[in-house]
């Protein structure tokens, strides 16, 4: 309410155009400023509160404001590295325990090849047996059976031996034989016990064709322990049969598998190796073995003792949730290879192998397991598998390389290893027998002429395992240590200063926007609903001053009220 004198000349100005009066508005720069200073002096985030700190010049305000401005720069540089770094690599391996029972891993399988290919005994035995033709001798068809390894061989085969084996499979199509047929019956290991003469398993001797079944690595045919890769049904042990792989409780020598290896050098006729003995193959029991298996060789009169740390890798439950190209690997279960009851790097690496022997030669090897309906090779492909072996080891090319070359092949898959499985480092020790000491009080050696004839003892080393966990790297506890880390580091951002800047933005900032904006909003509306406004320009400061009045004594209260209606004027609004 405002008084005027009655005396005092007032200047009013009528508007009747009905124009609205705004009031004063600071703008969106300026609020922005006033907040921010709030904010620095508020925060315990390091460096802000010397920006608008009172006291200081504007040279120090400055150089803070540069410190944290790069610190802002620094910490979120490091934040989006360590953030791809992790996208990158979302899934870590680390070693959980060292001290895992040796009794949760399987026992590997183990293979045992003789190096002799040919058998001479059983070659002269063939070349007697077959019908022939009127232009081949048997003495031509027992020559040219020394040359049979060079169908899967990595070795050149010159012109002359390329003649000679087309002419060998004119003779065994003649006689309808196929080449798994052939190479086992030029095998010196055609019946395990040729090659085993005895076996023990967990301190119990057993009759070695109980206990070990063929199967074939390369053109080799080899004897195998614990063998479950490849769906088998003829070829299945009768007893001693179990539905997964065998485990021992316990280490050392001779507490698992021992067996005598016989070696009969005057019946060597083929071999890719320049030594008398055997290969011996220890791998995963449900690997598919071949020349890319972990591989020892044992020599006549020497003792092999096969020591195995057992390490097994496991995935947690988190982990099946990453897409594969995240995660690079494949559960078991994921993959499925025809004929092969366990999917594996290994496996698969072999299948994609054979894939690319069809694609470029039309034919399968005869050992693989898988087959379908695809044709043999024979010694008539001789030629292209010889190309083949070239472009994949001679050149160096690596097998993606060969791969793109030619067509995609169908149902065609990228080959990573297993998200869980079972690793069998080795270690070996090699002894000379000699048969000069007393094996007489050993029941396994009793009745045994160790002559040409080699000792191999497979076992664990240790009682305890070492596992590893895969486990996922982008976690929220990682994220939490990671991340925090770097920003305490930089900024000395802790969880409360979090919760600081979102009270600060929600309830200071947020509030004081909206409560701005709709207080003008609501003058504008009460504004345009006014008729007139009267413009008081003011004459003189004491014109808006309310007089005193001091009334005398005789006066009483109502004659004093009369009086002031008298003496003022009414209230006006403004």
């Amino acid at each position: 309410m405002v008084y005027y004198r009655h005396h005092q000349k007032l200047n009013m100005k009528y508007n009747l155009k009905n124009k609205t009066a705004e009031p004063p508005r600071t703008s969106l720069g300026h609020f922005a400023a006033i907040k921010f200073k709030e904010f620095c002096a508020r925060t315990d985030l390091h460096g802000f509160k010397y920006i608008t700190k009172d006291g200081l010049n504007v040279a120090e305000r400055t150089v803070w404001a540069v410190v944290v401005g790069i610190s802002i720069i620094c910490a979120g540089f490091l934040l989006v590295t360590a953030y791809r770094w992790y996208a990158k690599n979302p899934i870590v391996t680390v070693v959980e325990t060292t001290q895992g029972v040796i009794w949760d891993i399987p026992f590997p399988a183990v293979t045992l090849c003789d190096m002799n290919i040919v058998s001479k005994s059983a070659a002269r035995r063939l070349s007697l047996e077959l019908m022939l033709p009127e232009n081949v001798t048997s003495d031509f068809v027992f020559k040219t059976l020394r040359l049979v390894p060079l169908l899967h061989s990595l070795k050149t085969v010159g012109p002359d031996e390329k003649r000679e084996l087309n002419i060998l499979q004119d003779v065994l199509e003649l006689n309808k034989i196929t080449m798994k047929t052939l190479f086992k019956r030029l095998s010196s290991t055609n019946v395990c016990s040729n090659i085993l003469e005895r076996c023990m398993w967990k301190n119990t001797i057993y009759h070695c064709n109980q206990i070990f079944r063929h199967t074939f690595v390369s053109v080799h045919q080899c004897c195998t322990f614990n063998y479950y890769a490849v769906n088998d049904e003829d070829n299945e042990l009768k007893v001693f049969r179990f539905s997964l792989p065998r485990r021992v409780a316990s280490c050392g020598y001779q507490t698992a598998l021992t067996v005598v290896v016989k070696t009969d050098p005057t019946d060597y006729y083929s071999s890719n190796h320049a030594s008398l003995g055997s290969l011996v193959f220890v791998d995963n029991a449900y690997n598919v073995p071949d020349l890319d298996s972990p591989m020892r060789v044992v020599n006549p009169s020497s003792e092999l003792l096969i020591a195995v740390s057992a390490e097994r890798t496991y995935a947690t439950s988190g982990i099946r949730s990453f897409p594969v190209y995240d995660r690079h690997c494949y559960y078991t279960d994921e993959i499925e290879i025809p004929n092969i009851k366990q999917y594996s790097f290994h496996n698969c690496r072999a299948l994609r192998r054979m894939q690319l022997m069809v694609k470029l030669c039309d034919c399968v090897p005869f050992y693989f397991p898988k087959r379908d309906r695809n044709r043999i090779c024979n010694f008539n492909d001789i030629e292209c598998l010889e190309s083949l072996s070239n472009m994949t080891y001679i050149q160096g090319l690596t097998y993606n390389n060969i791969t793109e070359s030619v067509d995609k092949i169908e149902n065609d898959i990228e080959c990573l290893p297993e998200c869980e499985h079972f690793s069998y480092p080795l270690q070996v020790g090699l002894g000379t027998i000699s048969n000069r000491v007393p094996l007489s009080g050993i029941e396994f050696y009793k009745d045994i002429d160790l002559i040409n004839r080699s000792v191999v003892n497979v076992f664990f080393n240790d009682l305890v395992a070492t596992r590893y966990r895969r486990d996922a790297y982008l976690n929220w506890q990682n994220v939490l240590a990671a991340f925090g880390g770097l920003l305490s580091l930089m900024l000395g951002f802790t969880v409360i200063s979090l919760v600081d800047f979102f009270l600060f933005f929600l309830l200071r900032v947020v509030y004081d926007a909206v409560d701005r904006f709709f207080k003008g909003e609501d003058f504008k509306q009460s504004a345009s609903r006014q008729a007139y406004f009267i413009n008081v320009a003011e004459q003189n400061r004491e014109g808006w001053m309310k007089p005193k009045v001091t009334p005398s004594k005789n006066e009483n209260y109502l004659d004093l009220k009369k009086k002031q209606k008298d003496m003022f004027y009414g209230k006006i609004r403004y």
